[in-house]
């Protein structure tokens, strides 16, 4: 599927979540992200009435090889953003909110750099090689430059990061892949939440990278 790192799922991947056809991490925080945008979240109930609309015209003639394309199409008009998260992890959406919770106070955070705090979430039947993460960054401050070995979402939660494709703050989803290097750093003000999957290990650049590569280390 193709990363699409502006903002926003695309509409692929919009229709993949909505049809259930995505890994219980990657659709929360698709969910997650569509309960933070007003139109991600109109075009994933769009996706989920035409398909409906499918299932139930058994006996009827079939759809217009066109009409999900059509009904995506008529979403192209642009749309209020809902509010941003609050500066709290206790605004979560409900979609990530029953997973962070847990963690919290049960599994330690780690480091994973100078200004980085990483904490492992779990989730039941997680995907084979994916992890989901919190990440708290100080503003400044970012995970070594890497790319990726799959997928990876990063939605932020409260604060701001920049990387080589823009700004994200609190509410954007940012997509990543094989085809994207980069390095995310806080920007100035308030810390940085994001939540991330991954699909794949992160495959690291310069001096890091190289030590990875002599100890087969894919964890960030």
């Amino acid at each position: 599927m193709t990363a699409s790192p502006f903002h926003h799922p695309n509409a692929a991947l919009l229709q993949a979540a909505a049809a259930g056809q995505l890994s219980p991490a990657v659709s929360r925080i698709i969910d997650a992200h569509a309960r933070l945008c007003s139109r991600c979240d109109a075009m994933m109930s769009k996706v989920e009435a035409v398909t409906a609309t499918a299932f139930e015209d058994e006996a009827g003639d079939a759809l217009a090889a066109d009409a999900l394309e059509r009904a995506l199409a008529s979403l192209d008009a642009p749309s209020p953003r809902e509010p941003a998260l609050h500066d709290t992890l206790s605004a979560l959406p409900q979609e990530v909110h029953d997973v962070v919770a847990p963690a919290q106070g049960k599994i330690a955070w780690y480091t994973g750099g100078p200004g980085l705090k990483i904490l492992d979430l779990a989730l039941p039947a997680t995907a084979k090689g994916e992890t989901f993460q919190v990440f708290r960054i100080e503003p400044g401050y970012g995970p070594p430059r890497h790319t990726h070995g799959g997928q990876e979402f990063t939605l932020v939660l409260t604060g701001a990061f920049k990387d080589e494709t823009g700004v994200y703050k609190a509410g954007d989803i940012a997509i990543g892949d094989e085809s994207v290097t980069h390095r995310p750093v806080a920007e100035p003000g308030e810390v940085c939440y994001a939540l991330a999957v991954t699909t794949a290990p992160l495959k690291f650049k310069g001096p890091l990278g190289v030590l990875q590569r002599v100890l087969n280390f894919g964890r960030a």
